[in-house]
């Protein structure tokens, strides 16, 4: 009898979405069952890693390469720790197949032969965003953001797609720490801000629970509906809204990827993963069942230990996702897949998503962003 693939699975803490890990299985798992495997054929071996400190990171790679001997490495990650990881994986001569959201842009030449990256991208929506905000509402826009937030290149992405866009007048307010807690943020000195000058749009970039916190108070503030309130992607997904969505919210955000998308391909993966699952689909059961395609397609070589020709079967057939041709930064050449921009409206009953526009982040010059940034923050997107 054949032998299990085995993935070592690294698993950051996540306060905001603490089932982040068995959803992304349930997607890999339902990508399986549509090629016959089932999950007897592949063994995942979870580690935890806090919040991508250098010192776990290595330890649980190391750990993962000696000790448990995996055939493959994934899991979720900040793209800052994979220079070091790349170095360990060259020595095994084992691939690692990561997750990210686009928090950060990816060098344009890599991390190592080895290394790849299945990500969000929310970079490119952020630009497209930024790019759509002042061709619709004007160039004198407000970003609000918390400390953490403004150690990522989300913000520079929503600035460059404004100026390519004409805009010269942004402004940009990272709330002090002070003013944030886990829980709670005050948004007094922002609210004072946006009296004193009003501008054409506000755009608020939170990664967790914060960002329920921002809309509830923006709702209860005299700025609703007299400004528009654009949000970063992940501030408009169903799972974060749910707990406000009875405000009777309106705002805008652009979309990588909706389960409501109509593509066939989406809608065959949202049957499958709900028929599976009896829940419905999320951003991370979606890039589970991607890990789940590319690795089916891998897997053969993947057993033998041969990384190189698992690594080039990917370059010369690729895979075909919901959201597309898969891109796999570091293994795949760089795409710009179109970016929905939405209008959503909330109600206690529920959500709805209209597409007014699209884009594409085609033509941004992003080589120089990701080494200038100094952020010292290491923790993946959603780990906080």
């Amino acid at each position: 009898m054949n032998r299990p693939l085995k993935i070592g699975f690294l698993t950051p803490f996540s306060a905001v979405y603490p089932f982040y890990g068995q959803h992304m299985m349930a997607g890999f798992f339902t990508s399986l069952a549509q090629y016959g495997l089932t999950s007897t054929d592949v063994v995942f071996v979870p580690v935890y890693i806090g919040q991508g400190q250098h010192k776990m990171m290595q330890e649980a790679v190391q750990k993962l390469l000696f000790f448990e001997g995996v055939d493959l490495i994934s899991g979720m990650v900040n793209i800052k720790s994979l220079t070091e990881i790349a170095l360990l994986l060259d020595t095994y001569n084992k691939p690692g197949l990561f997750i990210d959201f686009g928090e950060l842009i990816h060098p344009s030449n890599g991390y190592g032969k080895n290394v790849g990256c299945l990500s969000m991208d929310y970079w490119q929506s952020e630009y497209t965003l930024g790019k759509w905000a002042m061709e619709e509402f004007g160039p004198d826009g407000q970003i609000i953001m918390p400390i953490y937030e403004s150690g990522f290149n989300l913000h520079q992405a929503f600035l460059d797609g404004a100026g390519a866009a004409g805009s010269k007048a942004l402004n940009c307010m990272v709330l002090p720490e002070n003013y944030v807690s886990n829980n709670s943020v005050n948004l007094q000195p922002f609210f004072d801000a946006v009296d004193r000058d009003t501008p054409d749009f506000v755009h608020a970039i939170f990664s967790g629970t914060l960002g329920t916190e921002f809309l509830k108070q923006w709702r209860a503030s005299k700025f609703y509906d007299t400004i528009p309130l654009l949000t970063i992607e992940n501030m408009a997904y169903k799972d974060m809204l749910s707990d406000v969505q009875h405000l009777n919210l309106k705002f805008y955000a652009a979309s990588n990827w909706q389960d409501t998308d109509h593509s066939a391909l989406n809608q065959s993966f949202t049957q499958q993963f709900v028929g599976a699952n009896h829940q419905p689909a999320s951003v991370f059961s979606m890039l589970g069942f991607e890990l789940g395609q590319v690795v089916v397609q891998m897997r053969d070589e993947l057993m033998k230990g041969d990384t190189g020709s698992a690594i080039a079967k990917f370059r010369q057939s690729g895979v075909t996702g919901p959201r597309g041709a898969i891109t796999i930064h570091g293994w795949s050449e760089l795409t710009y897949p179109l970016v929905d921009i939405n209008r959503v409206v909330t109600t206690s009953q529920h959500i709805n998503y209209t597409i007014l526009s699209q884009g594409t982040a085609l033509g941004y010059d992003a080589t120089q962003v990701f080494e200038e940034s100094v952020s010292g923050y290491l923790n993946p997107y959603w780990s906080v």
